[in-house]
């Protein structure tokens, strides 16, 4: 590849991050200082599916818990009667004598994606006119619903998603998730609906209208999606209900990840992101001025300008991290914002080759328009269960 070959990308890559930054961060602004008038909100039903014991499990549970909301219901969900969360579960429901909350075990056998076989056995029991489904590791801040919900006021709306921002890393490996998270959950996410109305639903916040899950047939057309929450949002969209991007970011926990843990993830989500759109999948490169800038720095004509190109980019990425997660990186994870953009730039193109991916001790077969086929499980599958153990 010749010298102009990388200036022009990378220069095209660093005026559209500057244009998403443009488009985002006035946006943050406003909306902090945007004022909520007092409605009446509906009830809430939150489908909790549990799978170990993810990092700080106990205080995002916690959150849940203490919502002041009302009328709120919480339906945790384990497919093992020996998962080790149920103990935790148990624990804080003695904790908080009164709260509405249903415990199920077990899991129904359809589903290929082991949350979703989840979710189709926690849903019967919601009892509330919106279902929010909430990941182990989303951290809840008690003015969410006061936030969300007045969004369902329209009767059009279906579904109300969350930016996502991920926070508390200790590990080098956990930094450069958080980063990488924040950047396309969060930052990317409002500024690709800010500019093309092009609606990223992320998993992790998702709101939607009971009778919008009935109206699609639950989570039937997402059993075998490894991005089950895109494939909900374009349901939802294809039988005529309205996205709303929320303005209130959701938070997720994730501190001591290990390199294994983060190559698995971003290899299995650049995978599927190629099936589901391999037109759009190179276009991606588009917002990594870094990877294009880092081999300029070696032409002596060109290396301040392409150093020049990295402080920018850095200096763009780290103010929008700072305004969306409500803080700063620590110092001595700084640098490794560069070096983030490196890692994904490297698992773009190794995911081009993978044909398999590993999701909680899985092995799967990524399949065209982002479905997933089990290859092996450990111990064998789980039978057929959802049975309703406890209710308070």
């Amino acid at each position: 590849m010749t010298v102009p070959m990388l200036v022009v990308p990378c220069l095209a890559s660093l005026a559209l991050y500057l244009v998403a930054w443009c488009l985002v961060v006035p946006r943050l602004l406003a909306r902090r200082r945007a004022v909520r008038q007092p409605v009446d909100l509906p009830g809430l039903t939150i489908l909790k599916p549990l799978c170990g014991i993810d990092e700080d499990l106990e205080g995002n549970l916690a959150t849940f818990l203490d919502l002041e909301h009302a009328p709120l219901q919480i339906v945790f969900g384990v497919a093992d009667p020996l998962d080790p969360a149920l103990a935790i579960v148990r624990r804080l429901v003695r904790a908080r004598p009164g709260r509405d909350v249903a415990i199920v075990v077990g899991r129904t056998t359809a589903a290929p994606s082991p949350k979703i076989a989840l979710l189709e056995a926690l849903l019967p029991h919601a009892r509330h006119p919106v279902v929010l489904l909430s990941d182990s590791n989303v951290r809840l801040s008690g003015s969410e619903p006061a936030a969300i919900l007045p969004l369902f006021a329209d009767p059009t709306v279906g579904m109300v998603y969350q930016p996502v921002v991920a926070r508390g890393e200790r590990t080098v490996a956990a930094a450069i998730e958080n980063l990488h998270y924040t950047e396309y959950a969060a930052f990317l996410t409002i500024g690709i609906h800010a500019l093309v109305r092009q609606h990223t639903v992320n998993g992790k916040g998702m709101w939607l209208r009971r009778t919008t899950l009935d109206s699609i047939d639950g989570f039937t057309a997402v059993r075998d999606s490894g991005a089950d929450d895109y494939e909900l949002g374009r349901q939802v969209q294809a039988a005529g209900w309205g996205l709303v991007p929320a303005a209130m970011p959701v938070g997720v926990v994730q501190r001591d990840w290990s390199w294994r843990s983060l190559l698995a993830r971003n290899l299995r989500h650049a995978g599927l992101r190629l099936r589901i759109c391999p037109l759009a999948y190179p276009l991606e490169l588009l917002v990594n001025p870094v990877a294009w800038a880092l081999p300029l720095v070696c032409v002596p004509r060109l290396a301040p300008l392409a150093l020049a190109a990295i402080a920018l980019k850095l200096a763009l990425e780290l103010s929008a991290t700072r305004i969306l997660r409500g803080q700063g990186l620590e110092l001595r994870f700084v640098a490794v914002a560069l070096l983030k953009d490196v890692v994904m730039f490297v698992c773009w193109f190794v995911a081009v080759f993978q044909r398999t991916a590993r999701w909680r001790d899985r092995t799967y077969r990524l399949l065209p328009g982002g479905r997933i086929e089990l290859v092996a499980a450990p111990g064998g599958a789980l039978e057929a269960a959802g049975a309703l153990e406890t209710a308070a």
